[in-house]
């Protein structure tokens, strides 16, 4: 089922820093947003915060926050949207690309 009421935040941008690293950040700028407030051109950072021991809940494995201006948003999701064509999987997320942030409520 899709919802149309999402909205949806494009961020062209990079990770920065190893996969297991703690601070961890993703960087880049808003190339579209549907979320009055945030425009085109902005900078922004994504970041990754998780728990620190096992858990049973995926609600709890942990959490990415948008932070763009003055606005910090929690994340239902962040995903990279410059996959390519068919046939291509893209696995170093260290490279610039296209990533879709979809905030909370």
């Amino acid at each position: 089922m899709v919802h149309t009421s999402e909205q949806i935040i494009t961020i062209h941008g990079a990770w920065h820093g190893q996969t297991n690293e703690p601070g961890r950040v993703f960087k880049g700028k808003i190339v579209r947003s549907d979320l009055p407030g945030l425009r085109k051109g902005t900078n922004a950072e994504v970041t990754f915060g998780h728990s620190a021991g096992r858990t049973h809940d995926a609600a709890e494995h942990g959490t990415y926050t948008l932070i763009a201006g003055s606005k910090t948003l929690p994340l239902m999701s962040f995903i990279c949207r410059s996959v390519g064509t068919t046939g291509q999987h893209r696995t170093n997320d260290t490279q610039e690309a296209d990533w879709q942030a979809v905030p909370l409520g």
